[in-house]
């Protein structure tokens, strides 16, 4: 199958690069898709299950922040604030972060804390989601 070359940087370093087969991240309007010779487009991330397949056939999976993707002339880039793998996703803390999200919107706060605070909490749940599917 044929390959294209994906960058994956977070806010403070380079998270994965190589050659893929398959790249699939979690969009706006559900999830999006690419593969080799790919159109040029940019497309909006949100938090949820990043998913790519290396040369090898092996699927690899990480939990990825808001962001966006960026596919132009065959070279994918995609900027995250944080992205991990699942081993790397402390339940605990996590769901210490969840709670205190749902506490803040409960809040009688502006609209910009509750924007804040519900924005937390979707990437709370969705780093909980991608743990307890963890397989590795």
């Amino acid at each position: 199958m044929e390959t294209f070359k994906c960058r994956i940087i977070e806010a403070d370093d380079t998270f994965y690069e190589g050659e893929m087969v398959s790249l699939i991240v979690p969009a706006c309007d559900g999830y999006y898709g690419v593969l080799a010779k790919h159109q040029n487009v940019v497309v909006a991330i949100i938090p949820g299950l990043l998913r790519f397949q290396t040369e090898d056939g092996e699927w690899h999976d990480a939990s990825v922040s808001d962001g966006m993707m960026r596919i132009e002339d065959g070279d994918v880039l995609v900027l995250v604030d944080s992205a991990e793998w699942p081993y790397e996703i402390d339940e605990e803390r996590v769901r210490a972060k969840e709670a205190a999200a749902r506490e803040a919107m409960l809040q009688k706060r502006s609209i910009r804390e509750y924007t804040l605070a519900e924005a937390s909490l979707k990437r709370a749940v969705s780093r909980l989601r991608i743990k307890e599917n963890d397989l590795g």
